[in-house]
């Protein structure tokens, strides 16, 4: 389906060519995107929560702090906000694999210019990239390394620091560590800054890449592993260190030597030392900056911390001493670049005691990593972790590490400083610390105080919980559900939100009865100790145990009687789209009738009528993935989206097929724009409008793909409700977030640039039933995005990420040529340069056939971007821009000729 959609956006474009050959100006529905941009009145940024995921990294250079996440991006420490600045937020669907950082290296000598070694192996078809910025995160240059290396963000291991290193002696020289190989080496060095970059030969000869590992494992991609397991349990390059003319490199391997050396300018590696130990992983390489580099290590890499330790290693007499804290594993050895006597250390991967409270009470204790400092260069070491104390100084003093702050984070109480390696010094302040965890970072300011420290919450900034539902309440608030962290009340978008109390962990589901705001349910993913789902009738003042309430989607109408009926969905786990109900607040439930289901089905949504408590609309994805069995390719019986609808509270239901189901993400979300009046999206068979209590049920012709739908409050009171959405009115349009005010007629793109990876697992953009324009989007694993009207607009960035180099100038002063056609000045890099991408969006396809026939119609009305537009629009190259181009972008968009053929010969 889509690639006829492609042809017809194509025959389309070619349409406006024709016009355009013959001066007639084509209206609007062939000449012009569907939907105008006003992108630039809105705002966008994160939803205040705090943490809520796996920090895996920090990285501190001369001046700056940058920090890394196994599935939320990359950030770099805001020193005037005191808080972490997301650098990833133009990251798009396709690219989401690259919001899981494995690496990040700073340049020595220049804190603005930082490597960022990303992928995923079960997104953007398991791609590795290494992106870079030389402006301190403003704008990014990305190559693709997947052919030689592969690396997954999110694997074990991923605590291990850092397996992508500069050479402080030429920072033109950088190595970087795979997980796999799918070339000649799992290390790669570039000796130009990143431009180009090969497999390190000498690394490979050592012969511990010796395993076939199926990449992921659902494919036939064969890569080559140190271990014999699953893909994410390949950690290959666990760290470099490269320092005085040597690269240091630490490999996940045990039972044979894991760390080697070697010379910079000959690569041939050798053990390091044979005093080192070999029974457990290598972590980190670090050095205190007086001929002493340490190694850490830890029994497993998937957080297994009954063994390790940590070991200096004298660079001149290479003698190897064990500077252990303790016997467990050790995630790194920190110096103070003043004084390199004065060591911090951690553990990674324990599960002992943390105090919240001085006094023990049922959850005044939290169980992770211990922590330790030293000031002889680890011969002796004091335990820091809070709650403990130790030494007595003076009569009557003693040293006591006191109980975590919460730093006004209430929902962090009872949960520990886990799973991370990082113990780290702020480069501006050498008495505070930040430390990594599973949940966010942690911190202490006053490290080297002899009497008594304090770690705190410090996850400013931060937002790596994934949302997994969400609903914006009339009057009310807007309540999330979590994954891991159960859910909050939000009622500011930039405040600290409550948590829910009790809570359960990861939560799939909130809902609220429209008839009485006051009842909701929220329900549990899985079966867990807590309780399966919670119900409150007073707004969430109080919450009640359900029974065996956990599922996938949840609703609520209130009976004739004044009663509730509870609706839950099983979960997209179970593979059926089962709906059951509950008229005893959740006790017992039972199963729904008329609802299609067969193995593999995704999980229901469902909605109620608000003036019509009876009508409970079910919208069911089914897919039966099974197909390929019997048939070569599945057809409406197997993969459908049906709606089904009941008129007697939710006990039974009728369905109509609506379309085909495309086998993406599910697209199953309701949208309500007024009584007997809803709104449901299909993937790429686009979008439906529902009437008639379901009777009728139209398809929009003016969306061509929805990958979700979610409704707002209307901007004047008595007009329809607002649709958001995310995908594209036509094909030719960007992805991204759109809006509509007139049930989904006409389409505005509001977001296209800032999409955090897009709406990932809970994929759904919830409006504000209080606030006309106010939109809050999910995300793989960048929290809570919201997005609403700015007071005033913002300027266009002039900035994009490119695959090879910036260009040098960007600008906006213009030139005209003979022919009346206005040509943008300023220069650009020639390897830059991807002939028929007219938009700049680096790559060539229908849009750019658009783009450049406006500009043919009227170049004062419709410019090229810039001077590289320009250049690329040039792709017969006869020293003038004109019909031919655009024919010549057409054939290649039908792939009648190669991008190769496109611009000067060559």
């Amino acid at each position: 389906m889509k690639l006829k959609t492609k042809a017809l956006s194509v025959i389309t474009a070619c349409a406006l060519v024709v016009s355009a050959s013959v001066g007639i100006k084509p209206s609007v529905s062939f000449a012009e995107p569907s939907s105008k941009d006003i992108s630039n009145t809105m705002e966008w940024g994160s939803v205040e929560i705090g943490g809520g995921g796996f920090v895996t990294g920090i990285i501190t250079g001369q001046k700056e702090m940058y920090l890394r996440t196994d599935v939320g991006g990359a950030y770099k420490y805001n020193y005037e906000t005191n808080r972490w600045d997301q650098l990833f937020a133009f990251i798009n669907e396709a690219d989401r694999g690259l919001l899981s950082v494995k690496g990040i290296a700073i340049d020595p000598t220049d804190d603005d210019t930082v490597y960022f070694l990303c992928g995923c192996a079960y997104f953007s078809d398991a791609r590795t990239e290494i992106i870079k910025t030389t402006d301190g995160g403003k704008t990014f240059t990305r190559v693709d390394v997947t052919d030689m290396i592969q690396v997954h963000g999110n694997g074990d291991g991923r605590e291990c620091s850092e397996p992508i290193a500069i050479d402080p002696d030429d920072p033109d020289i950088i190595y970087a560590g795979g997980d796999v190989t799918a070339g000649d080496s799992a290390l790669i060095k570039s000796t130009d800054g990143g431009k180009t970059w090969k497999p390190v030969k000498g690394y490979d000869d050592l012969g511990l890449y010796k395993n076939d590992v199926k990449w992921p494992t659902w494919t036939d991609h064969i890569a080559r592993g140190t271990g014999s397991g699953e893909y994410n349990t390949q950690n290959g390059v666990a760290t470099i260190k490269v320092l005085d003319g040597k690269v240091y490199v630490g490999t996940s391997v045990t039972g044979q030597t894991n760390i080697h050396v070697a010379d910079v300018d000959t690569d041939e590696f050798t053990e390091l030392s044979s005093d080192l130990p070999t029974a457990n992983y290598p972590v980190t390489i670090s050095d205190d900056g007086n001929g002493n580099i340490f190694v850490t290590y830890i029994a497993g890499l998937a957080f297994s911390g009954s063994a390790g330790g940590a070991y200096k290693y004298n660079i001149a007499s290479g003698k190897v001493t064990d500077i252990s804290p303790s016997g467990n594993a050790i995630g790194m050895i920190t110096a103070d670049k003043s004084d390199p006597n004065k060591l911090l250390a951690r553990t990674c991967g324990l599960w002992s005691d943390q105090w919240y409270e001085e006094e023990w009470t049922e959850t005044s204790i939290a169980w992770g990593d211990h922590f330790f400092r030293s000031t002889d260069g680890g011969e002796n070491w004091t335990d820091i972790t809070p709650g403990q104390q130790e030494g007595q100084y003076t009569d009557n003093h003693y040293f006591v590490s006191e109980p975590i702050d919460t730093n006004g984070y209430a929902w962090i109480y009872g949960k520990a400083v886990h799973w991370g390696s990082g113990i780290l010094i702020d480069p501006r302040n050498s008495d505070k610390i930040l430390m990594t965890s599973g949940n966010g970072v942690f911190a202490c300011d006053n490290v080297w105080d002899e009497k008594g420290i304090q770690f705190y919450f410090d996850p400013a900034g931060i937002e790596e919980v994934v949302a997994l539902d969400m609903v914006s309440v009339p009057g009310g608030s807007a309540y999330s559900a979590i994954g891991d962290y159960d859910g909050f009340i939000h009622t500011d978008v930039n405040e600290i939100p409550e948590q829910y109390q009790p809570n359960m962990g990861s939560t799939s589901a909130i809902a609220y009865c429209p008839q009485n705001p006051d009842v909701m349910i929220r329900i549990a993913k899985d079966q867990n100790d807590t309780a399966p789902g919670f119900y409150t009738l007073d707004g969430g003042k109080t919450w009640n145990k359900m029974a065996n309430a956990n599922g996938g989607r949840a609703a609520i109408t209130q009976l004739e009687d004044g009663s509730y009926r509870f609706f839950k969905s099983a979960h997209e786990n179970d593979k059926t789209s089962a709906v059951f109900y509950s008229d005893d607040l959740g006790q017992t439930w039972e199963t729904c009738t008329g609802i299609p289901s067969a193995y593999g089905s995704k999980m229901t949504n469902m909605f109620i009528e608000p003036n019509k408590p009876n009508i409970v609309y079910a919208y069911v994805t089914y897919y039966n993935e099974s197909w390929f069995y019997s048939k070569d390719k599945p057809d409406m019986s197997d993969a459908h989206y049906t709606l089904c609808v009941s008129t007697d509270y939710g006990k039974t239901f009728t369905g109509t097929d609506v379309a085909m189901y495309d086998q993406c993400d599910s697209a199953g979300r309701i949208a309500y724009l007024g009584e007997d009046n809803l709104i449901i999206g299909a993937g790429w068979y686009g979008m439906y409008s529902v009437t008639d209590n379901g009777k009728t049920i139209n398809k929009l012709e003016n969306v061509s793909y929805c990958k979700t739908v979610g409704y707002g409050a209307p901007e004047k009171k008595g007009d329809v409700n607002t649709l958001y959405m995310y995908g594209k009115p036509q094909d030719s349009d960007p992805e991204g977030v759109y809006r509509s005010q007139d049930g989904g007629e006409t389409w505005v793109l509001i977001n296209s640039e800032m999409l955090y990876g897009g709406t990932g697992n809970g994929n759904f953009l919830v409006g504000d039933m209080n606030e006309f324009g106010t939109v809050y989007m999910s995300t793989v694993g960048c929290g809570i995005i919201y997005g609403r009207l700015s007071e005033e607009p913002i300027p266009p960035e002039t900035s994009e990420t490119s695959e090879t180099t910036i260009p040098t100038t960007t600008t906006t002063t213009v030139t005209t040529e003979e022919t009346g056609n206005t040509i943008p000045s300023g220069s650009f890099d020639p390897k830059d340069l991807m002939y028929g991408d007219t938009n700049r969006d680096m790559s060539v396809d229908s849009a750019d056939i658009v783009v450049l026939n406006k500009y043919l119609i009227n170049s004062v009305d419709y410019p090229l971007k810039d001077a590289q537009a320009y250049e690329q629009a040039q792709t017969v190259y006869d020293d003038e821009i004109d019909t031919k181009d655009s024919i010549a972008i057409i054939n290649c968009v039908l792939q009648l000729i190669d991008l190769d053929d496109l611009g000067p010969a060559r």
